[in-house]
């Protein structure tokens, strides 16, 4: 419930009113595997596409540290960072 939250931790939400608060978004990598058109999927599913809708599919399907780690850790080395705008 937001009014015990608020009445329990008055002074965070008064900083948070007065300074303005920003919430972080989590750091989304794409994997690269090298010289392939692959995306791996958030399913866990490997697909390959052709190079017109590679980037699309490649953004689309970013995925945090944690995401990319659950479903195999051999992944992790093709991380890239998504950089904003992408």
């Amino acid at each position: 419930n937001i009014v015990f939250w608020i009445s329990e931790h008055q002074e965070d939400y008064m900083r948070a009113w007065l300074d303005g608060y920003t919430v972080e978004k989590p750091q989304l990598f794409k994997l690269i595997f090298p010289n392939s058109t692959t995306v791996l999927q958030k399913d866990g599913e490997l697909n390959s596409f052709a190079d017109t809708v590679y980037k699309r599919y490649l953004i689309g399907n970013a995925m945090t540290e944690q995401e990319i780690k659950s479903i195999d850790e051999r992944y992790w080395q093709f991380a890239v960072p998504v950089e904003d705008g992408e």
